[in-house]
């Protein structure tokens, strides 16, 4: 260990701010980098050069980039490299990042009203994350230091994160989604409400409100993310997007237009992994449909026809199938997902992101809805046909079958086991669980290391901790550490699929939209709380749009307009579709009017939407003349110099050339050869 401790022992001091009038100080920096010192039992000495070349590395790497570091050695057998980029460094940075936020229109503000643009009214605490994480993140070649955790000649650094805040963290496009989505829902929040104690079951005024409703939220929505990405200075910057650590070039061309050379991997490779990755997330699309009409198709024989012996015992058979399969393929599909993503080897983060959600998103809608769709437009309306099939199976087998009656009572039992349970595990897994588990790891944690706290003070280093502060301080970033990492797919999902649960089931069950707000009041609290405390603090990225969830929102949106016609028409009472021959048909027949309806009625929306410009058409405007006024002002004040070839030479050089033209010696005045002219044309 002795090339270890030199290396560390080389580094300076942790850098302390003062942050109270006491006195008192408290360690700071804008991130860490962890990097796994854990020597294994075999290939030792191998193993430290490696880690002692890995951490020279990243130093020199960081202090080329500018950035200073500090170094710090963790009881859990892990190196922190702590780095903090200084205030000059980071001037330099939101210079570069402005100018060319400016120059490809992320950016309207003229670049010279930031003078100061190192003050704290300019700089938020997220964009000076993000700069920073770019330092540390790009190649060197763009003046970067090119450290990227678990890539190329940095897979021993675990990963890379910044410290939390005491303040409040937000994820900002998701919780203002979530903040106006909540609000939204108070309309069928009080229509819900409304027709559940006043009128009759599968209601037509409802059904038609929720598909207005889903429509124009949905287009509304679309109108305030622009709204936000303007404000929060984000507008247009998928287009200047950077491109992904992860991203493998096959060769580098130059560019056309700016003669640069760039990486490139041919568009019609990338396209043949996609056509290739999509058999297999059909299969296993497949699996896991199969899987849970298994499941449904069990619990439905058990629960409703068997009546032999064990039924007692064998009522649980569903459940534990579905436990058992079901969370393990659907893991099993996500790591899947995950790595044919990688296989497409997108180029930018967003196109990455939104091939993946699009992935994850069948998984998604097929355990939140296959079941319910399955008993609404299936096990119901064919409820005979279903029965006789098992009667003579039953027969066959020599079992007791009790055939039941079944109604869209059953349909509503459906949705309320999705909608209570659903929210009350996400509940406790996201408040109380992270809680338990980490209680537990820590209890463990203590027992392990009782018996070895003397070795651990014996290998500590002479760069350990000097004052109660900084003690402190490298306590809490080992807990920050070992937490998982904050993924903000699952936040989305669950939101999208409540949404699906209120636009396309409500009306089956009207109190749906009660629950649904009643959750997303506390969704508010807990995902807060899970962001600031129970996962580490994300790295700050900027984003235009909720990406492909909008997509998600839009599809889910269209089926409300086949879901809720079919379940009024089926089980309205004052419906006869069951005692009708032709059910299937006027069924059809009424989703196809529904559907077209609601095409004119997203079209609609939008040309009223369009006809009514918002505040953030107005800025755009103000900002761009003012950068017009402005460099007007300069053109007229301050004009610039004539060149070398200046309007007199222009009219020197055509006077000259036209001289046989213009200086005829027998130049008449243009008025007596304008009567020549007249008196030579002839007008009878």
């Amino acid at each position: 260990m002795s090339e270890k401790i030199s290396l560390l022992s080389k580094t300076r001091k942790l850098i302390f701010h003062q942050l109270s009038q006491e006195g008192s100080k408290e360690a700071f920096a804008d991130y860490v980098l962890v990097v796994d010192s854990k020597i294994p039992s075999k290939g030792r000495e191998a193993f430290k050069t490696t880690l002692v070349n890995t951490c020279k590395l990243v130093i020199a790497n960081l202090e080329k980039a500018g950035l200073e570091c500090e170094v710090r050695r963790s009881k859990e057998d892990m190196i922190f490299i702590f780095v903090l980029c200084s205030a000059e460094r980071l001037k330099q940075e939101i210079y570069r990042s402005r100018v060319h936020d400016w120059l490809t229109g992320v950016r309207i503000r003229d670049i010279e009203d930031d003078h100061d643009s190192g003050s704290s009214v300019l700089l938020t605490e997220g964009e000076r994350l993000r700069l920073v994480y770019d330092v540390i993140t790009r190649s060197k070649t763009e003046n970067g230091a090119g450290i990227n955790p678990g890539l190329g000649e940095f897979k021993m650094v675990n990963s890379l994160l910044p410290i939390h805040n005491k303040e409040y963290n937000r994820i900002a496009f998701y919780f203002a989604f979530l903040q106006y989505y909540c609000l939204w829902l108070i309309a069928p929040t009080i229509v819900g409400l409304f027709t559940y104690f006043f009128l009759s079951d599968y209601s037509i005024l409802y059904a038609v409100f929720i598909v207005i409703w889903s429509t124009v939220f949905t287009e509304f929505w679309r109108r305030k993310e622009r709204e936000l990405s303007i404000w929060w200075g984000v507008r247009n910057f998928s287009r200047v997007e950077q491109r992904r650590p992860a991203f493998q070039q096959e060769s580098y061309v130059v560019n056309h237009i700016t003669g640069e050379l760039e990486p490139y991997f041919p568009l019609w490779k990338r396209w043949l992994r996609r056509i290739i990755a999509a058999p297999v997330i059909m299969a296993f699309s497949l699996i896991l449909a199969s899987v849970l009409l298994l499941y449904i198709v069990l619990e439905l024989i058990i629960s409703e026809y068997y009546s032999g012996p064990f039924r007692e015992q064998v009522i649980y058979l569903p459940t534990i199938l579905y436990c058992a399969l079901v969370p393990g393929l659907n893991i099993v599909y996500i790591k899947i997902a995950r790595r044919l993503n990688e296989y497409e080897n997108n180029e930018t983060e967003s196109n990455y992101e939104f091939n993946l959600t699009q992935k994850i998103f069948v998984t998604n809608f097929l355990v939140g809805y296959l079941s319910i769709f399955f008993i609404g437009w299936i096990h119901i309306p064919f409820n005979a046909e279903i029965g006789e099939f098992f009667q003579s199976i039953f027969d066959a087998l020599g079992l007791s079958l009790t055939l039941k009656p079944v109604g869209p009572e059953r349909l509503k039992n459906e949705l309320k086991y999705f909608i209570l349970t659903g929210q009350g595990v996400s509940l406790f897994m996201e408040l109380i669980l992270p809680y338990m588990t980490r209680g537990l790891a820590k209890g463990v944690h203590k027992t392990i290391t009782t018996g070895s706290k003397i070795l651990h003070r014996q290998n500590s280093l002479s760069v350990d901790a000097k004052g109660e502060d900084e003690e402190a301080f490298l306590r809490r970033v080992r807990k920050e550490v070992l937490l998982p990492v904050y993924d903000i797919y699952e936040d989305y999902a669950e939101m999208v699929t409540q949404y699906g649960y209120v636009s396309l089931f409500s009306v089956v069950w009207p109190l749906t939209p009660v629950l649904a707000l009643l959750n997303n009041w506390v969704e508010l609290r807990s995902d807060a709380i899970k962001l600031c405390v129970h996962t580490r603090r994300p790295i700050p990225s900027r984003a235009e749009s909720i990406g492909p969830w909008l997509d998600n929102l839009a599809l889910i949106t269209w089926l409300s307009s086949i879901t809720n016609p079919s379940f009024v028409y089926l089980y309205h009472p004052d419906s006869n579709a069951f005692t009708s021959s032709s059910a299937v048909l006027v069924t059809v027949a009424l989703i196809w009017f529904t559907e077209h309806i609601l095409g004119v009625l997203q079209l609609i929306t939008r040309q009223c939407l369009s006809a009514f410009p918002s505040w953030a058409d107005e800025l755009i405007l103000k900002e761009e003349y003012e950068l017009k006024k402005k460099w007007l002002e300069k053109v007229v004040v301050s004009p610039v110099a004539p060149p070398e070839c200046s309007v007199q030479k222009i009219i020197d050089d055509r006077e000259e050339k036209g001289s046989w033209f213009w200086r005829n010696e027998k130049r008449q005045d243009i008025h007596e050869r304008l009567e020549e002219i007249f008196q030579g044309l002839h007008f009878e």
